[in-house]
């Protein structure tokens, strides 16, 4: 028989932080053990984080992001109705809106398609998304998930769902970034910028 060396409340923590994404066995077991160390008013505040986190912010109706106390920024009249963006969620749109190159409106998936990870469209609420593209009339719909083989899955089978209801689906360039070198690139980023050339103009 196996046996435990540490307690099964501290077990029990490690196998719930271990649930979060990105964190293995070996992570949430040095989370688990630092809370543990730390004095009790450490975990009792994330904790309060958490519940408070969860009871005020609520879920968008209409492009899926997060949003308090019922208010999205998607229902401003001063950005344009005529384009959407596809992010894989809040931080990838936060990091675009920072960017200050787009004022369109945005639909956010909260997630990837994943086999391995056995994260369906159901799960992603695609269907929602569909049926936004079919009402709302887009000129442009701008797919923005990660260049990743789940990002690329995905933007792939959005395509395909809404191709018959909008006249122009795009997917964000992919390549050399501002400042770097060339022969500094990595093969396949540079493969993909020559795949992704445009006219000069």
């Amino acid at each position: 028989m196996k046996k435990n060396y540490l307690a099964n409340e501290i077990i029990r923590l490690i196998d719930s932080l271990s649930k979060l994404p990105g964190i293995g066995n070996v992570t949430a077991s040095r989370l688990a053990l630092y809370l543990m160390k730390k004095p009790s008013q450490l975990s009792m505040e994330i904790a309060r984080s958490i519940v408070e986190a969860k009871k005020s912010v609520r879920t968008c109706e209409t492009c899926n992001d997060f949003i308090f106390n019922n208010e999205c920024d998607c229902y401003s009249g001063s950005r344009n109705s005529d384009i959407l963006c596809v992010v894989e969620n809040s931080i990838d749109l936060i990091s675009i809106e920072k960017s200050e190159g787009y004022n369109g409106q945005y639909h956010v998936l909260q997630g990837l398609l994943s086999i391995s990870q056995g994260v369906n469209p159901k799960d992603l609420k695609i269907d929602k998304l569909v049926a936004r593209v079919k009402k709302e009339d887009f000129k442009e719909v701008i797919l923005a998930t990660d260049p990743t083989s789940d990002g690329e899955f995905t933007a792939q089978f959005i395509h395909e769902k809404i191709k018959d209801y909008c006249p122009l689906i795009t997917r964000i360039a992919i390549g050399i970034p501002i400042g770097s070198e060339v022969n500094y690139t990595d093969k396949n980023t540079l493969a993909k910028s020559l795949i992704d050339r445009r006219k000069v103009s």
